[in-house]
């Protein structure tokens, strides 16, 4: 160093990590960061979440924090002298949400291959039973190209065409399912099930466009209130648009509209178990813990033996701390 300079002086960072879970003594890093990714310098908090960062030199950083079960934290610090940066963490938003049971209650529009036998060529209806038996078993790759063939070459054939949008939903082709969905509703007008097999779609692609921006997916959102306001024209009493309702309705931040749609399809659908995990949701987004533990039980009393039920009760356990940490 030349005689007669000095260094320059430097600062520190301290601070807490408040994780709202009462009696939280787990270890975690922290890290601390330049240009969003370099790391600069890393730290373990203590047992009540302080941290300390010391040496640095004036610029901007970030502090980072990730915790099993809580949002990432990246908080920004424009660092001149020293600072204290304080932060609470918050928990990871639920997505325990999942597509239900079709309750359209539409039990006529069950294939009848002895009745559509008594129209069509033998070679067609034996590829709409294959073509049944595949979806049945999952097999959504198989049974396209035997549906298509059928609507091909017998294009006013409701079901066919309304099956077709489902597969096509099940691929991942959305344009294709929503014109297939749109012929299966010109064929039969008086029938809510495409619409509400629409309302599904629009869903799913909402949820798939989330990296287009805020405006697309509610533009896409509003095509599924528009399908199901048009459905319940015709069936006021379709449980599963209802619940399609509630869950459009939660996905577009209307968490008032959400609860009362849930409900009601609930009241007329005692069965429909998942609106007890999106009512939860709506409960913690407007942060009624004890309803929302409510709806977790009744899910958990109801399905004893279901797939979700490791993720449902530790979703239970965080509602529940995070209800006692707000009333700390």
């Amino acid at each position: 160093m030349p005689q007669g300079t000095r260094a320059a002086p430097t600062v520190t960072i301290t601070g807490q990590i408040i994780v709202p879970v009462p009696g939280f003594q787990q270890m975690f890093e922290v890290l601390l960061l330049q240009n969003a990714e370099q790391l600069v310098q890393a730290t373990v908090a203590d047992s009540q979440g302080r941290y300390r960062f010391t040496g640095l030199s004036r610029g901007t950083y970030y502090v980072h924090v990730k915790i099993e079960g809580f949002e990432e934290v990246r908080q920004r610090v424009d660092l001149n002298s020293d600072s204290i940066v304080n932060i609470i963490m918050d928990f990871q938003e639920e997505r325990t949400v999942r597509p239900a049971t079709d309750f359209s209650g539409e039990d006529s529009e069950v294939v009848d291959i002895s009745d559509i036998s008594k129209t069509y060529p033998a070679s067609l209806v034996e590829k709409m039973k294959a073509a049944t038996k595949d979806v049945q078993a999952g097999n959504f790759g198989k049974a396209m190209p035997l549906l298509e063939e059928v609507v091909r070459d017998v294009p006013e054939f409701y079901q066919a065409q309304r099956t077709l949008g489902m597969v096509y939903q099940k691929l991942g082709r959305y344009r294709d399912a929503e014109s297939a969905y749109r012929t299966a509703a010109d064929l039969k007008q008086t029938s809510a099930a495409p619409l509400i097999n629409l309302a599904s779609l629009y869903i799913e692609e909402a949820d798939a466009s989330q990296s287009q921006g805020s405006s697309v997916v509610r533009g896409i959102l509003n095509e599924s209130l528009a399908s199901l306001y048009e459905a319940l024209k015709l069936k006021p009493d379709a449980p599963f648009a209802y619940y399609l309702l509630g869950i459009t309705f939660y996905k577009s931040a209307f968490y008032e509209d959400a609860e009362e749609n849930l409900k009601r399809a609930m009241q007329m659908a005692p069965d429909l178990i998942e609106g007890h995990l999106a009512l939860a949701n709506v409960y913690v987004k407007i942060q009624e813990w004890s309803n929302a533990v409510a709806q977790l039980d009744a899910y958990l009393a109801t399905s004893p033996k279901n797939e979700l039920r490791d993720q449902v009760q530790a979703m239970r356990s965080r509602v529940v701390a995070r209800s006692q940490a707000r009333v700390r």
